[in-house]
């Protein structure tokens, strides 16, 4: 679409993408934050500028990581990842489940490595993403890139158990493969909350990220 289009309806939005009209809403909220759409009360959402998805984010948006607050990262992720993994469970390729599998077995190979857990624990992920095949989720998921491998490095090197974040990933893989959105979802949100837990504990006293 070019600047001036007005976006179509939630629902239609919903029924392309064969995703829940909550999913859009959020993926709407973050290209405006992003300055590609622009929401005009009474007139509807309409595409401002795509300079926000060609490779910069707009100035207004601040991206060094000793702004970022990784709980309210956290959340983000916990309103797009569970959902992204049931997505998983029903369109992910036989290449996709291979790439998963890789990047596990990578994890398990060396759980005592942190650097290599850090990066197959970004990869993992991604590849789920990807799995969705919607462009609109992997545009957004290349603009918080940064933040992710920001936040991944610190729970990386904080958790107590890697082979507990080795297992959750393994959980999640196996649902996905199954073809069980609903487990898949599961298993993604209880990863999340472990997460969670790490990011609060390495959290210093009055500051949140």
């Amino acid at each position: 679409m070019q600047p001036g289009e007005r976006l179509p309806s939630e629902r239609a939005l919903a029924l392309k993408f064969r995703v829940g009209r909550p999913s859009i809403r959020e993926a709407i909220k973050a290209l405006q934050i992003l300055d590609v759409l622009d929401s005009r009360h009474g007139d509807g959402t309409f595409v401002k500028s795509r300079v926000g998805l060609s490779g910069g984010w707009p100035a207004r948006v601040e991206l060094g990581t000793r702004n970022v607050n990784l709980i309210e990262l956290l959340e983000v992720r916990k309103m797009i990842e569970p959902s992204a993994a049931a997505l998983a469970a029903a369109r992910a390729t036989e290449k996709h489940l291979a790439v998963m599998e890789r990047e596990v077995v990578a994890q398990e190979s060396r759980p005592n490595d942190k650097q290599n857990l850090i990066r197959h624990d970004y990869l993992f992920h991604e590849v789920i993403l990807q799995a969705c095949g919607n462009s609109v989720l992997l545009d957004l998921a290349k603009f918080l890139a940064p933040l992710l491998v920001q936040s991944r490095k610190l729970t990386g090197m904080a958790s107590p158990d890697s082979s507990r974040t080795i297992h959750q990933h393994r959980a999640i893989l196996e649902a996905i493969r199954r073809r069980d959105p609903e487990m898949a979802e599961h298993a993604m949100r209880s990863h999340l909350q472990t997460t969670g837990l790490d990011l609060i504990t390495q959290a210093k006293p009055g500051k949140r990220g």
